[in-house]
């Protein structure tokens, strides 16, 4: 099958819609298919089997500017760019792997010209939080052409309920959405190396960009004192694009013996993410808390799950659909930073850190079976 794939942001940019995209995209290609990813920005990326080709920024920048800011209809000029590259490369299907307004355009386009057209909604994209003004609906031009373009696609892989809720409020046929989550190499993770136990010790780990209302991290002190002052033996890994911040924070300065502070584990020479120094780091300790507010889809759960931690949890959108209570982990109900700290010291008094966290729930997540169940979908 020819595969077209069009990311509204990919690498060197690592968040869990380019490291989908890209896992995916090279077990489509693994799997034999023909899978061409259309980027603005040329990057060199070795580990691939699927190629990249650079579409014409400048004149997909004109075209956006003038529509975005100027409300003139130039959407014939990219009718006719994309036309080249359809009669060029006679593709079966063009798959969007999250959008933006700028990939927004290309939908009627590509319909007008008689193309098969999917997207899978990465969380942003569609996903709206007025609590924490998360999401790119609050631009309500965004938001109107969402909803002008949403009808134009063949089909929706939702990754979560909550996608498909949101799907939902457009009133896009439930018949055409089609739920896959994301999905990881489990054996790349699970059988790599050993898992480190310290009995003595509770060792924390979260997996999180600097994104403080949205991925909670404004809760790690408050969580971590309570722990001090309750005289627990601890640290906590932080792993993530721009992580260094935190030591801006005077209580994390003051008390940094407990903290272990990595930026984001790039991936430049193996196949698929997550990269084997970042499951090393997994594997180095024993249970992952999640403080994230909200989340599509929370990949590192079920990275930290295929490792073998115990993973504790709010009740937040993307982990409640992964998480099962005193089964593959724990969920905290409220969001509570005090149940939090609790809830790691009782588990770590009562020895439930101390094996490994074997869950079997964790198949219904490798990359291989959903990579197929996608492609299955292309051609029903």
């Amino acid at each position: 099958m020819k595969i077209a794939v069009i990311p509204s942001t990919f690498l060197p940019w690592i968040g869990g819609a380019e490291i989908q995209t890209h896992n995916t995209a090279n077990k489509m290609a693994e799997l034999g298919n023909d899978v061409d990813i259309f980027i603005l920005e040329k990057n060199k990326i070795e580990n691939k089997k699927y190629n990249t080709i650079k579409l014409n920024k400048l004149l997909i920048n004109f075209i956006f500017v003038s529509i975005y800011y100027f409300k003139l209809n130039l959407i014939f000029l990219l009718e006719y760019y994309f036309k080249k590259i359809c009669v060029k490369g006679k593709y079966d299907i063009w798959h969007f792997q999250s959008v933006n307004y700028k990939t927004l355009l290309y939908v009627k386009v590509l319909k007008n010209l008689k193309q098969k057209v999917v997207v899978t909604f990465h969380g942003a994209d569609i996903q709206k939080d007025d609590e924490i003004l998360y999401g790119y609906r609050f631009d309500k031009k965004y938001e109107n052409l969402l909803s002008e373009t949403i009808h134009f696609f063949d089909k929706v892989f939702a990754i979560s309920d909550d996608i498909i809720k949101e799907l939902n409020f457009f009133n896009f046929p439930k018949e055409k959405i089609i739920k896959i989550p994301n999905s990881i190499e489990i054996n790349k993770i699970s059988n790599f190396g050993n898992n480190k136990i310290e009995s003595e010790k509770l060792r924390i780990i979260t997996v999180a960009r600097f994104y403080e209302k949205k991925k909670g991290l404004d809760l790690i002190e408050k969580i971590s004192d309570i722990l001090i002052k309750n005289n627990i033996n601890f640290s906590w890994t932080l792993v993530g694009r721009n992580s260094s911040l935190l030591l801006n924070k005077k209580f994390i300065n003051k008390n940094i013996k407990y903290f272990i502070i990595k930026d984001e584990i790039k991936n430049t020479d193996e196949l698929f993410f997550p990269h084997s120094d970042l499951v090393k780091i997994y594997k180095d300790n024993n249970v992952y808390v999640n403080l994230a507010r909200i989340e599509s889809f929370g990949v590192t759960i079920i990275e930290a799950l295929a490792a073998g931690l115990h993973v504790v949890s709010f009740n937040t959108k993307g982990a409640n659909e992964i998480l099962i209570n005193n089964q593959n982990g724990y969920i905290i109900d409220e969001y509570s930073y005090e149940k939090m700290a609790q809830t790691l010291m009782d588990k770590f008094n009562d020895k439930s850190f101390d094996k490994i966290n074997m869950s079997k729930e964790i198949i219904k997540y490798e990359l291989e079976m959903n990579t197929k169940l996608i492609i299955k979908n292309f051609s029903d």
